[in-house]
């Protein structure tokens, strides 16, 4: 599913927004941003970090006031950006209204974020292990600077981190790209920034941002990797050292400990 290029003139968006759309994209914006204009929040996706179980369980409470049966469609495809979702996007806004969105007092802006190394090995499991579309540009990026052709299976985190590393967080893929660029921290103020791994003692507190009372999960992630519990399997002191170099921001400004 493509996100529809209804982009409004640059010089027309507000100077937060514009900030943030020269920084990631306009597609960007509108495939991460996910807006509530009825409980009045923000929710940013990051992908690999819980974004499944996120947009299931606020997408079903949002679905909530239309009918049953999209409800379950939101749940059975969160990632399913315009068909399921019932979610307000950017681009279906006047660009006043969202600079509001993304700035003003009345909205709440919330994101959940998780561990760099987990997260990008938990990409690089899913989309390379598993050869998804997101293998293709690995694979012609190693052609290209080796002279092989690699299947994605055979591709090494080493030769993943030496690719993605010499990438602006612009042309990384969403699955890995650099979270505090991803979020636009600096451009963008959060009234919260949930870890991932703090997520199931955090509901009570998604609840308040969502206006939200009793808020729970409402989805089990059935793609999850495991990540965590396989770093071990997979980096070396030297790889997790090159994971620090690669998400220097990352670290001090999502609250997580550099790796040793």
């Amino acid at each position: 599913m493509t996100v529809p290029d209804r982009r409004p003139s640059r010089s027309d968006l507000g100077p937060v927004t514009r900030a943030y759309v020269k920084s990631m994209g306009w597609r960007s914006l509108n495939m991460h941003t996910h807006i509530s204009l009825v409980n009045r929040y923000v929710y940013v996706e990051v992908p690999k970090a819980g974004c499944g179980t996120m947009k299931a369980t606020l997408g079903g409470v949002e679905a909530a006031r239309m009918n049953p049966g999209m409800v379950q469609r939101v749940q059975e495809a969160p990632h399913n950006r315009f068909n399921a979702t019932p979610f307000v996007k950017p681009f279906q806004l006047p660009p006043d209204l969202l600079e509001e969105v993304l700035t003003g007092p009345g909205y709440r802006r919330f994101t959940v974020v998780r561990e760099p190394a987990a997260r990008l090995l938990s990409g690089f499991i899913e989309k390379i292990g598993q050869g998804l579309k997101q293998a293709g540009p690995i694979v012609e990026a190693i052609r290209a600077t080796t002279g092989r052709t690699v299947e994605p299976e055979q591709i090494t985190l080493g030769q993943f981190l030496d690719v993605i590393g010499a990438q602006e967080s612009r042309d990384q893929d969403p699955h890995w790209r650099r979270q505090a660029d991803h979020l636009g921290l600096g451009i963008v103020d959060y009234d919260a920034i949930i870890h991932l791994e703090d997520l199931d003692a955090s509901w009570a507190r998604i609840g308040a941002l969502t206006s939200t009372d009793d808020l729970q999960e409402q989805f089990y992630c059935r793609y999850s990797t495991g990540a965590r519990t396989l770093m071990a399997d997979y980096y070396t002191p030297e790889l997790l050292a090159r994971v620090a170099e690669i998400y220097a921001r990352d670290y001090p400004a999502l609250g997580y400990p550099v790796p040793d």
